[in-house]
């Protein structure tokens, strides 16, 4: 990885991919995945996908080393980064604004294929990677990645993700109970039934969601797939384009109302006439954002954030820290911080128990008026801005205690989360990297010997017969046999066996089905 580009506050959300962990089965599991998917998706898919896969030089045989990935990467303007599982959408899409596509490095459980529940690498190296590959698509991505990252959450969102990530974990953990998913479950109901609104966040993730994530393109009636969560599933990928989902054409009004289903296949989705079409309603979304619109709205959004956030001015200086306090009275209004940091041109001032006072108005004019009493040492006046210490002042019935207080009119032309100046980024603990060691189950080494064998060109018929008496239930590893078996009597046994098994449920049923497609059975 690229470490030495890193921004220092994304830093934390880096994990390692723990490359020589991942089992024979993992192997396996990468390598019937892309394959089952290259076989779907060849005319079904966007024109570019293919070529971008072949262009990021992941190959099926094994998972991809993330550190690699970006060598192959840098040509289109990306890097990767590996991450373990759900990071924070804000750290998400600072990390793609930025040109690093951030890549989960665990992988789904065979009993997963068809639908993993956490963002894996299939789902994000061979999902994502290959469409950033073409140039147009690649801009818009980044493009989503500035908007997420300047997008408010609500401070309840912050409890639902930590809520969600668990449900995550617990699910793709083979050792997890029952009892265990089921606690893990509610929890993150209770944590949602405590978000309200509708914050900037979570539209910007909603219209990715559909785009980005789950997006088809070109006509209604016969589109093709550009959307990672559909390119990187089995199941999704052929499932999306058949007449059980109803397809809208893009609105992005229709498509902010529709709510997605993180944990099952989706009943309806959205095809977008083309890229262009995908960069207007980029346009429009950010002219709804604090950062565009700025204003009192906007300070309010970052109240409700309960985090970090930058106010900008008129004349291009910041005030960065947690919002405190909003006080709002005829059209003026008063903005407290505990701390506070003053960004002009580069210097930096530490400000505590500091105040902004915006007036819809002259400042010498509406102070005249009984609306707002105050009292303070004057430490400089102009005839635009007005800056006092030990301030004590008296609006909508409160009275207000104030270190520093600057009275100004102004218009407050931008609002974001966070701050633009690097050393002030709120740096996150680092990340705790919740893993299980990766140990070898009892197909694991016939799976490792299937490979050294079909590797080597080797026979791998004296093998069957242990494979069919000892690994009686292991479908995938007959299917690797089934592919280079030699004897015709040893193919009908593996197919009548695999047959048994396509019975015992219906995601078998599904994948061995699709199986004998991919290998003409």
């Amino acid at each position: 990885m690229l470490t030495q580009l890193i921004p220092r506050h994304l830093a934390p959300h880096i994990s390692p991919q723990f490359y020589d962990e991942y089992t024979p089965t993992d192997h396996a599991v990468w390598r019937f995945v892309l394959r089952l998917n290259l076989h779907t998706l060849e005319g079904k898919a966007h024109p570019f996908y293919i070529e971008g896969l072949k262009k990021t030089g992941m190959g099926p045989e094994r998972l991809p080393n993330v550190e690699a990935m970006t060598e192959e990467m840098r040509s289109a303007g990306w890097s990767t980064v590996a991450v373990d599982g759900l990071i924070p959408g804000v750290a998400f899409f600072d990390f793609q604004g930025n040109g690093m596509l951030p890549v989960a490095t665990d992988i789904r459980k065979v009993e997963n294929i068809l639908y993993s529940p956490a963002p894996d690498i299939i789902h994000e190296a061979a999902g994502h990677a290959p469409m950033l590959m073409d140039p147009d698509f690649s801009n818009i991505v980044k493009r989503f990645g500035q908007l997420g990252a300047k997008a408010f959450m609500n401070r309840e969102e912050h409890a639902s993700f930590a809520a969600l990530k668990r449900l995550t974990v617990v699910k793709e953990n083979a050792n997890s109970t029952d009892e265990e998913i089921a606690a893990a479950e509610a929890a993150v109901h209770a944590a949602k039934a405590q978000v309200t609104g509708f914050s900037e966040a979570q539209q910007v993730a909603r219209i990715f969601w559909w785009t980005v994530e789950f997006g088809l393109i070109g006509d209604v009636d016969n589109p093709l797939i550009y959307g990672a969560g559909l390119l990187s599933s089995v199941g999704e990928s052929r499932h999306c384009l058949t007449d059980t989902v109803t397809k809208h054409p893009f609105d992005l009004e229709h498509a902010l109302e529709t709510k997605q289903d993180v944990t099952n296949m989706q009943r309806e989705l959205f095809v977008i006439r083309d890229f262009d079409a995908l960069t207007d309603a980029l346009d429009e979304l950010e002219r709804r954002m604090a950062v565009h619109q700025g204003g009192i709205a906007s300070i309010e959004k970052a109240l409700a954030s309960g985090s970090q956030a930058t106010v900008r001015l008129e004349d291009g200086t910041d005030r960065v820290g947690v919002v405190r306090h909003m006080t709002k009275h005829d059209g003026h209004v008063l903005i407290q911080w505990n701390d506070c940091v003053k960004v002009d041109n580069g210097q930096l001032t530490n400000l505590e128990n500091h105040g902004l006072l915006i007036l819809d108005g002259p400042i010498q004019d509406v102070l005249a008026t009984a609306a707002i009493r105050l009292d303070g040492q004057v430490v400089n006046e102009t005839a635009d801005e007005l800056r006092l210490e030990n301030v004590v002042i008296e609006l909508e019935g409160r009275r207000i205690e104030l270190a520093t207080l600057e009275i100004r009119q102004d218009s407050i032309p931008s609002v974001f989360p966070g701050t633009d100046v690097e050393e002030l980024v709120l740096i996150e603990k680092p990340v705790i990297v919740e893993r299980d060691a990766r140990v070898w189950t009892n197909d694991d080494p016939m799976f490792n010997r299937v490979r050294n064998l079909r590797e080597q060109g080797a026979s791998i018929d004296e093998i069957v017969p242990t494979i069919l008496e000892d690994h009686a239930d292991a479908w995938l590893l007959q299917i690797e046999c089934l592919e280079l078996v030699e004897s015709e009597t040893l193919k009908q046994a593996l197919i009548e066996r695999l047959q048994q098994l396509r019975a015992t449920s219906a995601s078998r049923n599904e994948l061995i089905g699709r199986a004998f497609d991919l290998l003409h059975i």
